[in-house]
């Protein structure tokens, strides 16, 4: 029987005070450069995805950096007041393409909520209404509506059920596992380390592919050729590229430790052998073995 969890309400108070970064940006093609103010700072998209500013997890999750449409040449950094100045189908048509461009922080409300919202950033698609946050207008809702809004978005990163703990599950991997990480960047890499060495620090990390593979070798572990996990074998897929995407600890035959992604809603938890074939399955499975 799988168990069912929700992040704590302390999480969630944690999750709404860094939710929304200070730093409010829009994506917009070049059509758009004439009838923006002076008062913003409008940087090219090549320049953006290299400047260590937006390469934050604190950015890159919360506006979704990766699913960035094509057609996005330019971004905008606006300051308070932003929206304001823009003429008014400068600004509509400005709130309509973050929703057509996947612009991170555009979220879903119910026409219950549209009655306490103000209609400042609120665009409807497709029948359906999103207000494009940020951070002024998020910090004006109240702690009920901030709260719904966001956990009704975060169930859409992940299934918050796992396999729940006994006692034959380590006490440290037993701390984290089906709980919620509070800030943006912990990553599967982090959490299969954090399993392979119980140091808590490291959960917490953003932990890239060359990192983790040297720490695992520096823990004693070895490719094996085989295709049925043990207990304590930690188990990496890898695309066509060659390149790493995703990890996982074997706690014990048919039992991982796992996280599915880098952003706060997706939990650590222990999961089954189908749930990480269905989520990693279509990836070449290498086995790592301690010595």
């Amino acid at each position: 029987m799988k168990e069912c969890f929700e992040p704590t309400f302390d999480v969630m108070e944690a999750w709404c005070h860094s939710f929304v970064p200070e730093e409010t940006l829009y994506w917009i093609d070049s059509s758009f450069l004439d009838d923006l103010p002076v008062s913003c700072l409008i940087i090219p998209r090549q320049e953006f995805v290299t400047h260590p500013i937006y390469r934050r997890p604190g950015i890159t999750n919360p506006y979704v950096t990766w699913q960035m449409g094509q057609e996005v040449t330019h971004i905008i950094h606006a300051f308070s007041g932003f929206l304001a100045e823009l003429q008014g189908h400068v600004k509509t048509r400005l709130l309509e393409y973050q929703v057509m461009t996947n612009r991170g922080l555009v979220l879903p409300i119910s026409d219950e909520q549209m009655k306490r919202l103000s209609n400042e950033a609120i665009v409807e698609k497709d029948g359906t209404h999103v207000i494009v946050l940020h951070s002024q207008n998020w910090n004006a809702l109240d702690i009920e509506m901030r709260h719904s809004l966001l956990l009704d978005y975060a169930k859409e990163w992940d299934r918050w059920e796992g396999e729940p703990c006994d006692d034959s599950i380590a006490s440290y991997l037993a701390d984290y596992a089906n709980r919620f990480p509070i800030q943006e960047g912990s990553n599967c890499l982090a959490a299969t380390l954090f399993a392979v060495t119980g140091n808590e620090q490291i959960v917490h990390q953003w932990v890239h592919p060359e990192t983790f593979l040297q720490t695992l070798k520096r823990s004693g572990y070895e490719t094996v050729k085989d295709d049925a996990p043990r207990s304590n074998d930690v188990l990496t897929f890898w695309n066509d590229q060659g390149q790493l995407i995703h990890a996982s600890y074997c706690v014990r035959d048919g039992l991982y430790f796992n996280k599915h992604g880098q952003v706060r809603f997706n939990p650590w938890k222990l999961i089954d052998h189908d749930e990480l074939k269905e989520h990693w399955g279509a990836y070449r499975l290498q086995i790592e073995r301690r010595k």
